[in-house]
C-alpha cells in the first residue's frame, strides 16, 4: 500500500482532469548535531523551508535549538546509556587503523521514528550516525514513506568511511578495509556494507548529493545503485546573515591594521590534517613575516609551528555575525583541502566578499569560479602550488577586490538558501 501522508501546512496542487485537488506534507529532517558543518548545512535548510511556508521539523542529539521546530530526539542522558555509547565509541577506535574511520549503521539501542511525534509525509536525513540506529530506523517507517538523504559525507554509501582516500572497494562491495587495523574481506566494512545494502534495498530511499563530485560518488557507489533516484542540491547560505563588513572595519575590530595582508584559514578542527593546515604553514613560509597576518577560525591549532608571522587565533565563533568579521578581515581564504564533498566554509567567505584559493579538490569546483572568485591549484597537495596563488593575491590587489565582489554575487546567484529551499520543495513534490 502506497504511503499516505499526514496533513500540513504546505501543500501540493495537483490536477485530475478538470478538477484541482489539494495535497498536503510534512517534513521532518534528522541530524545528529547542531554545531558542526553538517548540522549547520541541515538548520539552514530546515529553517529556509519554514520560511517558505514547508511544515518542517528538525530532530537533533546536541546543540542549542533556535526555536521550538527543532525537537531534540534519543538523547542518551542516562548514565546506563552514556557509559554503552563510550563502550561502542572505544570499540570503533580500536578498530581503526591509524588515520583510518569506519563507522558502524548500528548503535547502542533501538531509535524507532514513532517516538519523535507525528509521522511526516518526507522523511530527510543529514549526518545522524553514532546517534540514530539505522536498522530498528528504517524498519519502523511506514512502507512506501519517502526517504531523502542529504549526503554530506561519503559514510551513506561506503562500508563506514567519510572519505575513500582513493580505495575503490565501495563500488562493488566493502571489505579489506585499509582504514581497519585488520582488514579482510568479511571485516567489519564488509559487515556494515551489507547492513545497509539490505535496508536500502526496502526503502523508498532517495540520494541528494550537495555538489557534482559527492552525486558522482553516490553513482559509482554500488549502494547508490539501490536508491530509487540519486540528485544534485547544492548547499546554500541566507545572504543577509552573511554580509560583507567594511575591511578596513572588520581589520580593526580584531585588531590588525589595515596595511597587512590577511590571509586565514577555518575549519571545525585545525589540526584535520585532511584540511591541509600543515601544508599551507609551509607555503606561508615564502612571505616576509612582518607584512602578512594569519588568521585562524575553529578549534585546535595547525599542526606546524609558524614563527616569525604573526598568528591570531579567534577560536570557534558561534554567531555568523562574529564569522563575518572573521571573513571580511580576510585579504584571502586559503582551503587547501585534500577532499571536500563541497565547501561550506569557501561559501560563507565568498559571501562576504573574499576571495578563494583552493586545490581542486571535490565539490570546491562548484562552488570557487577559477579566475573569477579565487583561484583553483588543479594539483592537490601542492605546496607550491598553493604558494603561486597566495603570492599572486598578494600582488593583485586590485584584482583581488574584483574577485571578492564576484564571489559574493556568485553566492547569491547559485547558493542562496532560498534557492536550496525551492529545490528540496521541487524534490519533495516529485516523490508525493
Amino acid at each position: 500500500m502506497a504511503y499516505s501522508p499526514a496533513p500540513g501546512r504546505f501543500q501540493k496542487p495537483f490536477h485530475q482532469g478538470r478538477i484541482s485537488f489539494q495535497m498536503s506534507y510534512t517534513v521532518k529532517h534528522f541530524a545528529s548535531h547542531l554545531h558542526d558543518g553538517c548540522g549547520n548545512a541541515a538548520q539552514r535548510l530546515h529553517l529556509a523551508l519554514c520560511r517558505s511556508g514547508v511544515e518542517s521539523k528538525l530532530c537533533f542529539n546536541t546543540g542549542e535549538p533556535l526555536d521550538d521546530t527543532m525537537i531534540p530526539a534519543f538523547q542518551n542522558r542516562r548514565f546506563f546509556w552514556r557509559n554503552m555509547e563510550a563502550g561502542a565509541n572505544l570499540l570503533q577506535r580500536r578498530r581503526e587503523a591509524k588515520g583510518g574511520v569506519s563507522v558502524s549503521p548500528r548503535w547502542v539501542r533501538r531509535t524507532h521514528i514513532q517516538a519523535c511525534g507525528d509521522m511526516p509525509s518526507v522523511v530527510n536525513l543529514h549526518w545522524m550516525l553514532k546517534w540514530i540506529d539505522l536498522p530498528s530506523f528504517f524498519n519502523s517507517l511506514p512502507p512506501g514513506l519517502p526517504v531523502v538523504w542529504s549526503i554530506h559525507d561519503l559514510i551513506p554509501i561506503t562500508g563506514g568511511c567519510p572519505q575513500t582516500m582513493g580505495c575503490e572497494r565501495f563500488t562493488q562491495e566493502c571489505g579489506n578495509c585499509p582504514q581497519l587495523k585488520a582488514p579482510h574481506p568479511h571485516d567489519a566494512s564488509h559487515k556494515y556494507f551489507q547492513i545497509k545494502q539490505n535496508i536500502f534495498r526496502r526503502a523508498n530511499l532517495h540520494f541528494v548529493g550537495n555538489s557534482e563530485w559527492t552525486t558522482s560518488q553516490i553513482r559509482r557507489s554500488a549502494l547508490g545503485k539501490v536508491a530509487k533516484s540519486i540528485t544534485t542540491i547544492h548547499l546554500g547560505i541566507d545572504p543577509q546573515m552573511f554580509r560583507p563588513v567594511p575591511k578596513l572595519t572588520a581589520k580593526a575590530a580584531l585588531g590588525i591594521s589595515g596595511d597587512k595582508f590577511v590571509i586565514g584559514f577555518a575549519c571545525l578542527n585545525l589540526d584535520d590534517e585532511g584540511k591541509g593546515g600543515r601544508l599551507l604553514v609551509e607555503a606561508l613560509r615564502s612571505f616576509e613575516p612582518k607584512n602578512i597576518v594569519f588568521l585562524l577560525l575553529g578549534s585546535g591549532k595547525v599542526p606546524l609551528a609558524l614563527s616569525g608571522i604573526e598568528t591570531i587565533s579567534l577560536g570557534s565563533l558561534g554567531t555568523s555575525r562574529l564569522q563575518c568579521i572573521f571573513y571580511s578581515a580576510l585579504d584571502v581564504l586559503a582551503m587547501p583541502s585534500r577532499v571536500e564533498t563541497f565547501g561550506l566554509v569557501a561559501l560563507e567567505a565568498m559571501a562576504c566578499e573574499t576571495p578563494v584559493v583552493a586545490f581542486s579538490a571535490g565539490g570546491l569546483t562548484d562552488v570557487v569560479a577559477d579566475g573569477e572568485t579565487g583561484l583553483m591549484e588543479p594539483e592537490i597537495g601542492s605546496v607550491a602550488g598553493l604558494v603561486r596563488m597566495l603570492h599572486w593575491m598578494w600582488d593583485q590587489p586590485a584584482e583581488r577586490v574584483a574577485m571578492g565582489i564576484a564571489a559574493r554575487q556568485r553566492a547569491i546567484a547559485k547558493f542562496s538558501d532560498r534557492l536550496m529551499a525551492r529545490r528540496y520543495r521541487d524534490l519533495y513534490n516529485d516523490l508525493m
